[in-house]
C-alpha cells in the first residue's frame, strides 16, 4: 500500500472522532498544501483557488459553548482559532457537537434542513454558509473521494 493509501485509510478512519478544530486545522492545511509545487496530495492541487480573493471570519460554536472555534480566511490563506471571536462575517450555533457533524457530513447539502430541525442557528450572510458547505464537500468529497455517509 502507498503513502498516500495509508494516509487515506488513516483519514477516513478517523475523521468522525476530530474536533471541531482539528477539521479546521486540517481544512488550512490542505489550503496550505494545494499551491502549485507546494501540495503535497495532488488531489488537492489547486484546493487554494476556492478561498483566493475571499475574506470573511467564520465562528462556529454550540448552544453550551463546549465547542468555540475561529476560521479567518483572508485572500487565499486560513487561520484557526480555539475560541470564538466577538466580531464575524457569519457566526453558526450548532444545537451540540453531533449536529455540527451532521452538517458536516452532509457537505452543505442539507443546510435547510438544519436550520428547519432547528440544529443550527445562523447570523450574517447565509452566502458565506453555503461558501463553508462547499469549501468542506469540495475538499472531502470531490478531491479526497471520501464519503462522510459512511464514515
Amino acid at each position: 500500500m502507498g503513502e498516500f493509501d495509508s494516509f487515506m485509510k488513516l483519514l477516513k478512519g478517523n475523521i468522525a472522532d476530530w474536533s471541531l478544530e482539528t477539521f479546521l486545522n486540517f481544512m488550512k492545511w490542505s489550503i496550505e498544501n494545494s499551491r502549485d509545487g507546494l501540495f503535497k496530495l495532488p488531489a488537492l492541487k489547486g484546493y487554494y483557488k476556492n478561498v483566493q480573493d475571499f475574506s470573511a471570519i467564520y465562528v462556529f460554536t454550540t448552544r453550551d459553548k463546549t465547542l468555540e472555534a475561529t476560521a479567518r480566511f483572508i485572500d487565499g490563506a486560513m487561520t484557526v482559532e480555539p475560541f470564538a471571536a466577538k466580531e464575524w462575517d457569519l457566526k453558526i450555533v450548532f444545537k451540540d457537537a453531533s449536529a455540527f457533524w451532521r452538517f458536516l457530513i452532509s457537505g452543505g447539502d442539507k443546510i435547510v434542513d438544519a436550520l428547519l430541525d432547528n440544529d443550527v442557528q445562523v447570523y450574517g450572510n447565509l452566502n458565506y454558509l453555503y461558501k463553508f458547505g462547499f469549501l468542506v464537500k469540495d475538499m472531502i468529497s470531490q478531491r479526497l473521494g471520501i464519503n462522510l455517509a459512511y464514515v
